[in-house]
């Protein structure tokens, strides 16, 4: 099996890099004063890099998608049972012509694909499907720019890019006395987030939406942080232009801000640990066997941002745990026990907050146990997350880091999973779908069939103050998905098998700002957030 795979890999490669040495061999670089990050015309002579500007319809700066998209001559069109799929070739140079060192990526729901360009600016990525597709150039010398793209079903394509400069400012983050600010916070607060930094061209506000990541994503700057931090040296910030604001953040608080002009090289901020810890919260919760009520003194708890985890504490004699240095924001709260039932949910914890989560009662582990099949009803492997809706008290997006696979013959064992309804999901690599919401134990065996989704495309505002939870409820009235609408992206795909469902969208104080019913098929739907 081994040698086979080791084989169609071989082959793979040789495909991709005979095509890419194909479309390659005829392309010279796009001329220097193109838009940045625009789609550039592909010159078929040296001539052609003395040639006027594009039109003035040509792509906005930092649009991608923008323009006439020319596209290599390939004879034949992407297949669905190709391993290789659509290959997107180009070249990404910057301002002054040069070729330009950068990362290109493609996302599409939960498909992530990334390439990096080689020399002369040019990059070939393989994998790609028909459809929309968020297309991402990055690097530490270049201003970051996204757009939604769309890739037709013809099997090898092109895009090039023309990148603009950033300007690296260094970070530095110390105590009054001087001291590395960022070990200090570490030493002082284990459980309390790391600061970050964040710049761009306005000012920030003072409070963003919360996020259970341990940073926030804003602003159009790129943040180099450094992973241990020595004499108050914290990273670069590569801004997109100057003058720009540049914020220190802890998650979603804005603990201060800089002007940062034109030929500034170095920003410092001064920061009271003593201050930060007082913005710390805690948490108390009491965890007791459901069936007979006594506390299950093996239990433990963790609460934690999504990028970080570990064993959590364990709870005393009488079964209660009171967890302090906690970040405010959304976390993630784990608490299990041996042959016990996992409560997995998100919570909110404000700056200062002392939190009382009350009594918890774990049931006995109850496995949710199913079969999936693909759309020829043959065994399919796929992978899987759950969500036990007993669990989700506030209307907040299904966020887990647990994950199962089926087995050779299509079957699945979910762990720590209990009684009650449970909303799974399972996804297959060519992107097919199942979802259900399933009470555990089942009355019958549960069979989940795959089959293509439906899209939904939902746009938020850009206010970066404001999160959104989006979800959608099955025929019964039982929520099927909930997806985090978070600010970096103004537009968010949902993905759900043919079907009617109905929608709430709440916001980050679970006020409802918004709800109604969708048809997911052929056709995609749209939900625009006011």
């Amino acid at each position: 099996m081994l040698v086979k795979t080791a084989v169609l890999c071989a082959i793979e490669a040789v495909i991709v890099a005979l095509l890419a040495m194909q479309v390659f061999a005829t392309r010279t670089p796009p001329p220097a004063d193109h838009a940045p990050i625009a789609q550039a015309p592909s010159p078929t002579s040296p001539a052609a890099a003395t040639t006027p500007p594009p039109p003035p319809d040509a792509a906005p700066a930092g649009n991608p998608a923008g323009g006439a998209v020319e596209r290599s001559e390939a004879p034949a069109k992407w297949r669905a049972d190709d391993p290789v799929g659509v290959l997107l070739t180009g070249a990404v140079h910057n301002r002054d012509g040069t070729p330009a060192d950068v990362q290109v990526s493609a996302v599409r729901d939960k498909q992530r694909l990334g390439t990096s360009t080689e020399a002369g600016g040019h990059y070939a990525m393989v994998g790609l499907q028909p459809g929309e597709w968020t297309l991402t150039v990055r690097g530490t010398t270049i201003v970051e720019s996204s757009a939604t793209v769309t890739i037709t079903d013809e099997a090898v394509q092109r895009r090039d890019f023309v990148v603009d400069p950033s300007f690296p400012v260094k970070v530095m983050i110390v105590t009054p006395d001087g001291a590395d600010a960022t070990m200090a916070l570490r030493k002082a607060m284990y459980g309390m987030a790391d600061f970050s930094v964040a710049g761009q061209r306005e000012r920030f506000p003072d409070r963003l939406a919360p996020t259970d990541y341990g940073m926030v994503f804003v602003g159009d700057a790129k943040w180099d942080g450094q992973m241990n931090p020595k004499d108050g040296f914290a990273g670069t910030l590569h801004l997109a232009a100057l003058p720009a604001h540049v914020a220190l953040l802890q998650r979603h608080l804005v603990l201060e801000q800089q002007l940062v002009q034109a030929g500034q090289r170095e920003v410092k901020f001064v920061v009271d640990i003593e201050a930060i810890k007082q913005l710390a919260g805690s948490a108390t919760v009491r965890v007791l066997d459901a069936a007979t009520g006594q506390p299950l003194a093996k239990a433990r708890v963790s609460l934690d941002t999504s990028n970080r985890g570990g064993m959590g504490q364990p709870v005393d004699a009488e079964g209660r745990a009171v967890v302090e240095g906690l970040s405010p924001g959304l976390l993630r709260l784990q608490i299990n026990a041996p042959e016990y039932e996992t409560m997995y949910t998100t919570v909110s914890v404000a700056p200062s907050q002392r939190l009382e989560l009350g009594d918890v009662r774990l049931g006995a582990a109850v496995q949710l146990k199913g079969t999936v099949l693909d759309a020829d009803g043959k065994p399919a492997t796929v992978n899987l997350s759950w969500t036990e809706l007993k669990w989700r008290t506030t209307p907040t997006a299904f966020a887990t880091n647990r994950s199962a696979r089926t087995e050779a013959d299509g079957t699945f064992s979910l762990w720590g999973t209990g009684t009650g309804a449970i909303a799974v999901t399972a996804r297959d690599d060519a992107g097919s779908l199942a979802c259900g919401v399933f009470d555990n134990p089942p009355k019958e065996p549960i069979v989940l069939r795959l089959a293509k989704p439906g899209e939904c495309t939902v746009t938020r505002p850009p206010d970066p103050t404001r999160g959104f939870t989006m979800t959608l409820y099955d025929g019964s009235r039982r929520a099927i998905v909930a997806r985090d609408l978070g600010a970096r992206l103004q537009k968010h795909t949902i993905t759900l098998p043919a079907g009617d469902y109905t929608f709430e969208v709440h916001d980050d104080q679970y006020r409802l700002v918004q709800s109604g019913a969708l048809t997911f098929g052929a056709t995609p739907c749209a939900v625009e957030i006011r």
